[in-house]
C-alpha cells in the first residue's frame, strides 16, 4: 500500500490552492472521462478521482506549469488511467472463463475442454515456424521466442523496432494459418 502522506503537500494556503485547481478542472475531466468510459463498464467517477489524487500528490510542480501543460498532464494521466483499468478487467476476464471451465469440469469430474493450441504438439508449431516464408520472418520469429525484445531483434537484423513489429504480427497471422483451426489441416504438415 501506498503512503501518500509522505508526498501529499499539507500547507492550508495550498490545499485552498488545490480545491479551486479541482473545482475548475473537475467537469472537463468529467467529460472526458464519461467518452472515455461510454458503455466499457468502467465508473467515470473514479478514473477522475484518481486523477485529481495524482494531481494533488504533484501540485507543487503542476502550480508552476502553464494551463496548457497541466491540461495536458491531467487528460494524459486519466487515459493512463484509463488503460491501466480496461488491462485489468482485461485479464480478469481472459482468466475467469479458464477459471471457470476447470472448476465446472472438475465439479463433474470430467476434463476441461482443450483449447486449439493445446492440441498443437511442440514438433507441429515447430515444423509451422520453419515454414514461415520470407525467412526474416521465420528468424525475426525465433528471436522473438528466445525471449529478445524488439529493439534487440531490430539490432540483430538491421531494422527498425517497427518492422520487426510488423514482421511478428505477420508471422503470428501465418502460423494461425498454417496450424489452422482445424485437424486436417494439421494432419497434412504432419505428413511433410
Amino acid at each position: 500500500m501506498r503512503e501518500p502522506e509522505e508526498s501529499i503537500p499539507v500547507g492550508d494556503g495550498q490545499h485552498r490552492q488545490f480545491e479551486a485547481f479541482a473545482r475548475a478542472r473537475r467537469p472537463g475531466l468529467v467529460r472526458i472521462a464519461r467518452r472515455l468510459c461510454a458503455g466499457g463498464g468502467i465508473d467515470p467517477e473514479d478514473l477522475v478521482q484518481e486523477t485529481l489524487e495524482r494531481a494533488y500528490r504533484n501540485f507543487d510542480r503542476l502550480a508552476g506549469e502553464n494551463a496548457g501543460a497541466v491540461s495536458v498532464w491531467l487528460s494524459t494521466t486519466l487515459s493512463n488511467r484509463f488503460l491501466d483499468h480496461c488491462r485489468r478487467r482485461r485479464t480478469e476476464v481472459l482468466g475467469a472463463p479458464m477459471l471457470r471451465l476447470v472448476q465446472d469440469a472438475d465439479a463433474q469430474g470430467d476434463a476441461a475442454p482443450q483449447e486449439r493450441w493445446e492440441r498443437v504438439s511442440r514438433d507441429e508449431f515447430q515444423r509451422a515456424i520453419d515454414q514461415l516464408r520470407p525467412p526474416h520472418l521465420r528468424e525475426a520469429y525465433r528471436l522473438h521466442v528466445a525471449g529478445l525484445r524488439y529493439r534487440a531483434i531490430a539490432q540483430q537484423l538491421r531494422s527498425t523496432e517497427g518492422t520487426v513489429g510488423r514482421w511478428l504480427t505477420e508471422a503470428r497471422q501465418a502460423l494461425r494459418q498454417l496450424l489452422g483451426d482445424d485437424d486436417a489441416s494439421r494432419e497434412g504438415m504432419a505428413e511433410t
